[in-house]
């Protein structure tokens, strides 16, 4: 064999033995501290790091575990502990396995002997950063963290570029580690120079009033800057549903008038909206909608809506047209005009509609004041008619809770009044005063106390003129599960139903949660349509099942008529939000 081929061949047996051979396997344990420090600790440990290397050996193992100590001190230094002992253990336990063992008492965490803090007289006065300051985790006498150093830095920076403090900068940052008085100084002044005002707004589009649309903007030019108030008109464009997208942005600062200005870019929506729906619920049977919007009619941002729905209890037809007013983000005058025919198993009635409602804010509450001409023709049990009603009113609500679609802590509340005169072009004179609440209270991770309950009452010569619609009936998906869609109410001498003067309705339910999607319910309702509110109430129970969609909650709910001699059952299906 020629010389060279000898020496290359040697050459390559050399490089490549140590593939040939068994790789060696190694268990690395870490015990006395915590998780997180565990883990900071094997991010830091080079034998961590490198013990599936392909060329590891006897050698390099040691070499590497020799160096631990001083690897584990300095993983644990960020988190405050500055004088650890650490007890190391190198085991063979076979041929190609070694376990390597760490013992760590990180010792006691260093104090913050001083902590000199300061930011300049402007910051110090805005409230934001006297909330984010008396947050801060890190004082003198606490134990002192690099991490939580770093955070304080990184929240100040973050909070003034969103107050709009544009040039603020860090004039002093620094930490002294004392050994020997093993005690840390801190030191860190922010200055925030001066706070920058909102300029300008552009809004890009040529489909709205410009008039109306700075009604949706929730500052003024010269106002102080704050970036929350850009998501705030952002969600407020969204919410509009005028356009199909919208981008807030801020501009470049402009330095000789300290104001930073806003560009609002804006893309319509289509002028038509069309969808189809279809679904099925326990009290109305199989139904089907259509509903043709119009998001915008003209450049004052004037809406127009019209639906029809059937189901198997009856049909409605509607249309509305909206007009913004006061605060177009809240605030509406909605005129509407619609005929609804429903026959159930106690009542038939078709009722026609024209009225206008002003829907508005205040405060927390949520304001409605309406007025409805009404032309009805109903029969319930031996009553049968036909009336006219104009009918004045309004509606309160308010709701507590982030989510109304699925809350696990929330609160709606709603109270109303109606009512017509003989005098003012009604047959009949009546006054109808109802209020409801619903309770949700979290009972630990994954169960809900559900809470709710609705009274009503109604004061009236004449009861037997009241057409259906104005009359009370319980019963159903939403009212006293385990009795049909409006079959409690007094009775007339045939036993029909005729339905009561007044209404009370109670419910209580524990909902546990499988999953994030799933869930199953108890529950108990009592409640009644009555002539006096002494009267017997109907009882049901039942168990469900909860299905969180897309679109909100679906209830399936099994119920018995528990004050039913015959204890009959009865399925419920109802959508909606929790709140």
């Amino acid at each position: 064999m020629p010389l060279t081929r000898a020496l290359a061949l040697a050459l390559s047996i050399g490089l490549f033995s140590p593939l040939l051979c068994a790789q060696l396997t190694i268990d690395i344990n870490v015990n006395g501290v915590d998780k997180t420090l565990e883990n900071n600790i094997r991010l830091l440990l080079s034998l961590e790091q490198q013990k599936e290397h392909p060329l590891m050996s006897e050698g390099r193992l040691r070499r590497l575990h020799k160096n631990a100590p001083s690897e584990i001190t300095r993983a644990l230094q960020p988190f405050g502990y500055y004088r650890p002992v650490v007890k190391t253990e190198l085991v063979q336990t076979s041929d190609k396995h070694w376990q390597a063992s760490y013992r760590v008492d990180p010792g006691p965490p260093i104090l913050i002997g001083k902590f000199d803090f300061a930011i300049s007289k402007e910051m110090g006065q805005d409230s934001a950063f006297q909330r984010l300051i008396d947050k801060f985790p890190l004082h003198e006498g606490n134990s002192f963290n690099h991490l939580e150093y770093e955070s304080i830095k990184t929240n100040l920076s973050q909070l003034a570029a969103e107050r709009g403090y544009v040039d603020a900068r860090f004039t002093e940052h620094r930490v002294v580690i004392d050994l020997e008085t093993y005690e840390a100084h801190v030191t860190l002044h922010y200055e925030g120079g001066r706070r920058y005002h909102f300029g300008t707004v552009q809004l890009e589009q040529d489909l709205l009033e410009p008039q109306l649309l700075q009604r949706f903007i929730p500052f003024e030019q010269g106002s102080p800057y704050r970036y929350d108030a850009l998501i705030d008109l952002q969600q407020a464009l969204n919410d509009s549903n005028y356009f199909q997208t919208v981008e807030v942005s801020p501009g470049q600062p402009q330095t000789e008038n300290a104001e930073i200005p806003v560009t609002v870019a804006l893309t319509p929506r289509k002028p038509h909206r069309y969808s189809l729906g279809l679904g099925y619920g326990t009290d109305t049977g199989a139904r089907t909608s259509f509903n043709w919007e119009m998001p915008r009619v003209n450049d004052r941002g004037h809406r127009f809506n019209s639906e029809a729905k059937i189901s198997e209890i009856g049909y409605s037809l509607s249309a509305s047209y909206r007009v913004p007013v006061l605060n177009p983000r809240t605030d509406q005058i909605i005129y509407n005009i619609g005929q609804v025919n429903e026959k159930t198993d106690v009542s038939d009635s078709t009722v026609r509609t024209i009225g206008t409602n002003l829907n508005r804010n205040r405060g927390p509450w949520r304001e409605s004041l309406f007025i409805n001409y009404q032309v009805e023709e109903f029969v319930v049990g031996s009553d049968r008619g036909e009336s006219t009603l104009l009918m004045p009113g309004f509606n309160w609500t308010r709701s507590w809770g982030n989510n109304i679609i699925t809350s696990f802590d929330g609160i709606r509340f709603d109270i109303g009044l109606r009512g017509a005169h003989e005098d003012v072009v009604s047959d009949l004179s009546f006054l109808q005063l109802q209020g409801g609440i619903k309770v949700i209270n979290r009972l630990g991770q994954r169960n809900r106390l559900i809470t709710r309950g609705r009274i009503a009452t109604t004061w009236t010569e004449d009861f037997q003129q009241l057409p259906s619609s104005v009359r009370f009936f319980a019963g159903g998906a939403q009212s006293v599960r385990g009795f049909s869609y409006q079959s409690l109410g007094p009775r007339d001498a045939n036993g029909d139903v005729i339905g009561g003067n007044h209404l009370m309705v109670g419910s209580i339910e524990l909902e546990h949660s499988l999953n994030n999607k799933w869930g199953a319910a108890l529950f108990y309702d009592a409640g009644n349509a009555m002539d006096s509110f002494a009267d017997k109430l109907e009882r049901g129970a039942g168990l469900g099942i909860r299905w969180r969609s897309p679109v909100g909650p679906v209830r399936l709910d099994l119920a018995t008529a528990v004050s039913r001699d015959d204890h009959p059952w009865r399925l419920h299906i109802s959508i909606g939000p929790d709140l």
